[in-house]
Order: C-alpha cells, then sequence, then structure tokens
C-alpha cells in the first residue's frame, strides 16, 4: 500500500472512529459522577479505536475479509458499487436519495434504519450516519447533504441541522418489533403500481453499474419509486426485477406500451406484478414448483419475514417423515383444496418457491423470491 493510500485509510478510519464514539456517547445514558463518566469516556474511546483499527485492516487487506466472509458461510455475489458514480453537491439528487431512504417505499423494508427511526417513535437518524452510506458517500462536502434537505417536503432537520427524521411519522400502528407484518402491509399497498421484467444480465453477468443502468432504464416511464433486483440467497442478481411507479396509472401506461421496451436491444417479460405473484401461485397448485425450504432473507427477523419455514409439521407445513413422490403429494394437495399447504409468500406478498426435482419453473429461478435489492438502503 502506498503513503498516500495509507494517509486515505487512516482518515477514514479516524472518520469512523469519530462516527462511533458519537454514537456511543448519544446512546449512553447520563453519568451519576464525573468518575463514572470518565470511566464511561475511556472505555468508548478504547471501542472506537479497536473498530477504527478493524477499518483499517479490512481496507489493506481486501482478499482476506472476502475470505473470511466466505468461512463463515456468508456469500455475497453482489457486483454493485456505486463507488462508480462522480462525486457531486446537487441538491436535487442528495434530497432524491435521502428522501428514498425515509420513504413508504424502502423504509418498512430496510431493518437497519427502520430500527434507528424506531417505527412510527419516528427518531431522528444522524446526517453522519447517513453520510456512511454508500449510496451518499458521493456526495460532498457534506455541508451541501444539510443545505440540500432544509427545503425538503417529506424531510425536517433536527439537533441543530445534525440529524434528519420525517416530518410525518409512519403510522401508530407500526411498532418496531413487528417488523415482518409491517413490510407485508406496505408491499401489499404497494402491488398494484408495480411490475415484473425479466431479461436483464443476471448470474455472473452482474456489473457494478447494473443497478444503476436498469434505474435509468425504468426513469424516462416514471416517476419510480425503487427498482428492486431480485437476489438468489448467496446475492446473485437473477436477472429480473420488481419496479415500483409512482401510481397505478403510471404502471398501466408502461404495461400498455407497444412496442414493449429492450434492454440494449434484447426483448424483456414484462407484467404486473400481481400477475406474476398469481402464475406462481397456480404453479405450485400444478405442482410444478414447491414451496422453497430456504428461509428468507434475515430468517425470523429480517425483511423477508420466515421464509419457507411452517408450522410444527416442519418446512412448509409438510411433515418431515412425509416420504411419498412429489406427485402423489400435489394430487392429495389438489384433492384437499390445498388447505394444509397452500401457497407459501414472502412479506412482500411474492409466492415463494422452489423448482421440484423434477422439473423447473417456466422461469428458471429455482430459488424463488427473496427480499430484491432497493435504491438500496446503506449502500
Amino acid at each position: 500500500m502506498s503513503e498516500e493510500q495509507k494517509t486515505t485509510v487512516n482518515a477514514e478510519s479516524a472518520q469512523d472512529v469519530q462516527s462511533v464514539l458519537a454514537e456511543l456517547k448519544e446512546e449512553k445514558p447520563a453519568a451519576e459522577n464525573a468518575g463514572q463518566e470518565d470511566a464511561d469516556e475511556a472505555r468508548i474511546v478504547a471501542e472506537a479505536a479497536k473498530l477504527g483499527e478493524k477499518s483499517e485492516q479490512s481496507e489493506e487487506k481486501p482478499q482476506q475479509r472476502e475470505r473470511n466472509f466466505q468461512r463463515r458461510g456468508k456469500v455475497n455475489n453482489s457486483k454493485f458499487d456505486p463507488s462508480t458514480q462522480k462525486e457531486t453537491d446537487d441538491p436535487v439528487e442528495i434530497r432524491k436519495q435521502v428522501e428514498f431512504y425515509f420513504s413508504d417505499s424502502n423504509l418498512p423494508m430496510d431493518k437497519f434504519l427502520f430500527s434507528k427511526v424506531g417505527g412510527s417513535t419516528n427518531n431522528a437518524v444522524p446526517l453522519s450516519l447517513l453520510h456512511s452510506f454508500k449510496r451518499m458517500r458521493r456526495f460532498q462536502p457534506f455541508s451541501a447533504i444539510v443545505e440540500a434537505l432544509k427545503s425538503s417536503e417529506t424531510l425536517e432537520l433536527v439537533d441543530n441541522d445534525t440529524a434528519v427524521k420525517r416530518k410525518i411519522p409512519l403510522p401508530e400502528s407500526v411498532s418496531q418489533e413487528d417488523n415482518t407484518a409491517v413490510v407485508k402491509v406496505f408491499e401489499d399497498k404497494a402491488m398494484p403500481r408495480s411490475i415484473y421484467a425479466k431479461g436483464f444480465p443476471g448470474f455472473g453477468l452482474e456489473e457494478p453499474t447494473t443497478q444503476l443502468d436498469i434505474e435509468a432504464f425504468f426513469q424516462p416511464y416514471g416517476p419510480i419509486k425503487a427498482v428492486r433486483l431480485r437476489r438468489t440467497p448467496d446475492k446473485s442478481f437473477k436477472g429480473s426485477v420488481f419496479v415500483e411507479f409512482e401510481d397505478e396509472e403510471k404502471q398501466k401506461a408502461f404495461l400498455a406500451l407497444d412496442p414493449k421496451p429492450q434492454w440494449k436491444g434484447q426483448d424483456l417479460i414484462i407484467k404486473s406484478k400481481k400477475e406474476y405473484c398469481d402464475e406462481k401461485v397456480e404453479e405450485i397448485k400444478a405442482g410444478k414448483v414447491h414451496p422453497s425450504t430456504h428461509r428468507a432473507r434475515g430468517g425470523s427477523r429480517g425483511r423477508g419475514g420466515r421464509g419457507g419455514r411452517g408450522g410444527r409439521g416442519g418446512r412448509d407445513g409438510r411433515d418431515r417423515n412425509d416420504d411419498r413422490d412429489w406427485r402423489d403429494r400435489r394430487n392429495d394437495d389438489q384433492k384437499n383444496g390445498f388447505r394444509e399447504r397452500g401457497a407459501q409468500k414472502d412479506s412482500r406478498g411474492v409466492p415463494v418457491v422452489q423448482a421440484t426435482g423434477q422439473k423447473r419453473s417456466h422461469d428458471g429461478e429455482a430459488n424463488g423470491d427473496h427480499a430484491a435489492k432497493k435504491v438500496d438502503a446503506k449502500e
């Protein structure tokens, strides 16, 4: 590593230390006496220094970090890298990005940011934390973010312009402890204005700018609230997306386009999200695919809720000792009207499916529907 690179890494590590120090101070209750306060200060500084040390090490040894990541059984094949974007102080772009983070289209689905906001509690989030997100780092200088948010119609600055929160909190019924149900409610509301599109470069063909390129592709047909890249458990891009338009009229107008938009000269499979979901339900009923045994991203606490895990009978509601052929199970399910083993849906209302050992779904997406990438909450 060159001296210039080391200087940059040290500067970033120092910034990380200051950010963590500030956050830990905010979370720590007031000390009862000066001695205790000094002890707490020393503890916080030590912990922050360790974090800065780890940050520097991770910058110096990215390959080692990736190997450790894989040894823990966590593989991340996402190629998205927003650092390819140029630095800017454009207030319109800044407001658009931050307002998206706190919007109904993102906040309920973003476990990390949702926990910071505290659901309907509507806690303010430090601007320094937001600026650490990958998508936000290109907005320079920091003061440009403050100035841009002063004229936001949906957000307000608080704490001497050091933090931001929604002007209108999430509904009182939205609690921090019930994130799975919250996601389902907001995704159901978004269903009528959302579409499904497939035919983008996925499974090893994703590039660092693919997310940004697809967003730009749909933007002329907007306004667009969110573009979610659908990914497998190892974060490989499937080549299909869910796009949430501003309203149903925009969604219908897009679906009515003739000829259909093409991706770099290639035809796309385009349909409403509801049509896509209904087709998956029918395929499950027909026995072409069966509910996925993969847990949705985040497990029981994640954005996707409780993946394919069923009740006491085992995954997807079947008896673990049921070793019948899948056709026999399907026939029995059809006779019973699928009352016992219905088409499972994730928290987004999308059927969670997996190809059987005999057939694959016509989509070729055997891993089911996992939480897809938004305009990237933390990236």
